[in-house]
């Protein structure tokens, strides 16, 4: 053993003592010995016990080898020899009792193994040695009960506390643990042995030695802190779920106060919702909220190690943390890959099951006067075991949506308010256009927009400008990369077939004001042209909306039509396979004729239940993007100028908004006079 290792040893023994003591001035083992201890107390008197009772004691302690270090302050102090650990003694012949004297302590340890092999032999040897046993477990649920009935005597270390840390601190640095400044809180409670490990190497002094631990144990909990977390009041587009959470918030305020018991408050939540929508900031601003510690798990990082018994010891340590730190809100992240028992098969069963088991247990272990609330969230809610979401356990499902555009506009004022207090937005930034280009998306996505308009902005050398954060949004590439990646024909057929996009919103009932953005420029993502639109995120829609939906993203096949006829149409809307205009279009017609009631008497099913043969659906999701498609061509060869004016000027300038796309289809008169868009009765059935 090297010089630092034996010192972090006699570091984590003194530890050890000082816990032992403490739970052992809880006990009265005067009365527990044969003819009392002569007034003897803490260790000196367990030892006596020890000697003279020969018996089993179950230690439970965080430290996994706890009951090791107990035995070695026992053999310091008493008439035992060197200990020796149980498992090694089970290869061997005639039991415990005949392999050992009477003044050997022996150890079991439940920290790592759920139990020892060849029980019924250790339980014989159990009964019948006449050594003390030293039995060393985590939790006293861990142990089998077999072994729990041969307990003659409890002890459970306490995990810290300053009356721990100001007795060893005296013992290393020879002088009272001294005060500081900034000595306010309970830092001392939640010391460690590691803390004390560099000082005492070094030979610090005693007040220089207490800055060292102080500030370290301060910088441990301030990472369990959630005081940078956003207020509950700066989180938008959550539905109900901040409802939930500001009676979690109360609810807890009340048990703190003593006003409820911890009893009454929920004790666990599921969060449910897509990737980005916030159910880890929700988490965080709800510690904030409540002025508690933030304990961080994922059950993804639980199950990456090499074995089953780390995999749920670290389930253990997660729990064990929030039980030390509490007041206390434990976040569970991709609760889904613990997965669910009624899915489980081959190798999953052996594995998993324990696993599920595992957490079972953590969750029904916290008493009534335990103040932890479990909150856990996942993007599959089917995938997590109905078990863990029964009564008691995480049993409030909270589904947290996708932002609407208005919770989406006050998202970006968020993340533009400290832009804005520093001088660096511009006066055109408009969050409402932002909002609605951006439907769909996430609060996170709109941090990361705003972050790459700031980059943006810093490399023009200005503030943050609309253009800056739509072209975050719409993924314009960064840098001075081609502005031309076609040239000639292929370039203008290009901008004939995004240009019959724009028109038919400009046709349409919105008039093209949902336009933001049409081009001909290179995307991150590849493409090349692109027409972004704000959304429109009413509850309802009629079929008139979803045919005028369908028109428009036929309506750039149907622009090349018209220039380029029939015969000269290219593969453009389909392109890009499952995100292609026809791949979407052909979803949305379905859609409409099978799930939204929209497609005619006939057709008033619910797509789960029993529906016609899949050949008589196909014919008519044929017929429909057949009619709309001739539709949209003859309305596009009405308005030839105004789509020529349009694709002339994206050829020339690459990137058009949504105001001088309607300025150039006004501009342009239609080729006949009075002519306008074709009849939008859409009445027959398909």
């Amino acid at each position: 053993m090297t010089r630092a290792a034996t010192h972090d040893h006699a570091i984590a023994l003194q530890w050890c003592r000082a816990q032992l003591e403490q739970a052992l001035a809880a006990l009265d083992l005067d009365a527990l010995v044969p003819g009392g201890t002569g007034g003897r107390t803490g260790l000196e008197a367990f030892v006596i016990y020890l000697d003279r009772v020969r018996p089993v004691v179950l230690l439970e302690s965080r430290q996994p080898y706890a009951e090791h270090l107990v035995a070695e302050l026992v053999q310091e102090a008493g008439p035992f020899g060197e200990p020796d650990a149980i498992p090694s003694l089970l290869s061997g012949h005639g039991g415990l009792a005949a392999r050992f004297d009477r003044q050997r302590t022996l150890v079991l340890s439940f920290h790592e193994e759920p139990a020892p092999e060849e029980p019924l032999v250790l339980l014989h040897d159990l009964d019948t040695t006449d050594n003390p046993v030293l039995m060393g477990c985590r939790r006293r649920g861990d142990v089998p009960a077999d072994y729990l009935q041969r307990v003659d005597l409890f002890l459970s270390l306490p995990a810290a506390g300053a009356g721990i840390l100001e007795q060893v601190f005296r013992h290393l640095f020879g002088a009272p643990l001294p005060g500081g400044e900034g000595d306010a809180g309970r830092w001392r409670d939640f010391a460690e042995p590691t803390d004390l490990q560099q000082p005492a190497r070094q030979g610090y002094e005693a007040q220089a030695a207490a800055d060292y631990v102080r500030e370290r144990v301060q910088r441990r909990l301030r990472n369990l802190s959630a005081e940078d977390a956003p207020a509950l009041d700066d989180l938008h587009g959550l539905g109900e779920a901040r409802a939930v959470a500001r009676d979690l918030v109360r609810d807890i305020a009340l048990a703190r106060a003593g006003a409820i018991p911890w009893s009454e408050v929920d004790r666990g939540m599921l969060l449910v919702g897509p990737p980005g929508t916030g159910k880890t900031t929700l988490a965080r601003a709800l510690a904030r909220e409540c002025g508690v510690k933030f304990v961080v798990a994922s059950a993804a990082e639980w199950q990456a190690v090499e074995n089953l018994g780390q995999h749920l010891a670290n389930i253990r340590d997660a729990f064990d943390e929030a039980r030390r730190y509490q007041p206390a809100i434990l976040f569970i992240d991709e609760m889904d890959s613990i997965g669910s028992r009624e899915r489980f098969s081959g190798h999953e069963i052996a594995y998993q099951t324990p696993v599920v088991n595992m957490l079972l247990e953590q969750l029904d272990g916290f008493g009534e006067r335990e103040q932890v609330v479990v909150i856990a969230a996942t993007n599959h809610e089917e995938a997590v075991d109905p078990a863990l979401r029964r009564a008691g356990r995480l049993d409030q499902v909270v589904r947290v949506p996708y932002p609407t555009v208005a919770a989406l506009a006050r998202i970006y004022r968020f993340h533009l308010a400290p832009h804005e207090t520093a001088g660096r937005l511009a006066g055109d930034v408009d969050v409402e256009e932002l909002a609605g280009l951006s439907f769909g998306l996430t609060g996170a996505d709109v941090e990361f927009f705003v972050r790459g308009a700031a980059r943006r902005a810093r490399r023009d050398g200005g503030r943050i400008r609309q253009a800056h954060l739509v072209a975050e949004v719409l993924r314009k590439p960064r840098g001075d990369g081609p502005r031309r990646p076609l040239e000639g024909e292929a370039l203008r057929r290009l901008a004939v077939h995004e240009a019959g996009h724009a028109l038919a919103r400009v046709l349409g009932p919105s008039r093209g004001e949902d336009i933001a953005y049409v081009a001909i420029t290179p995307r991150s993502d590849g493409r090349v042209g692109y027409l972004a639109a704000t959304a429109d995120d009413h509850p309802s829609a009629t079929r008139d909306d979803y045919l005028h939906r369908l028109g428009v993203m036929l309506a750039g096949r149907a622009a090349e039509e018209v220039i380029y006829g029939g015969q000269g149409v290219s593969h453009l809307a389909g392109r890009h396979g499952h995100d292609s205009d026809l791949a979407r279009a052909t979803a949305l017609a379905g859609h409409l004729l099978g799930s939204t009631g929209l497609g005619g008497t006939s057709l008033l099913w619910w797509p789960a239940l029993p529906r016609p043969a899949g050949a008589r659906r196909r014919d008519q999701v044929a017929r429909l993007l057949e009619g709309e498609y001739g539709r949209v061509v003859a309305s596009l060869r009405a308005h030839r100028p105004a789509l020529e004016a349009i694709a002339a000027a994206l050829v020339e300038r690459q990137e058009l908004s949504g105001a001088e796309v309607i300025r150039l289809a006004s501009a342009a008169r239609p080729r006949a006079e009075g002519a306008g868009p074709p009849s939008t009765d859409r009445s027959t059935e398909p």
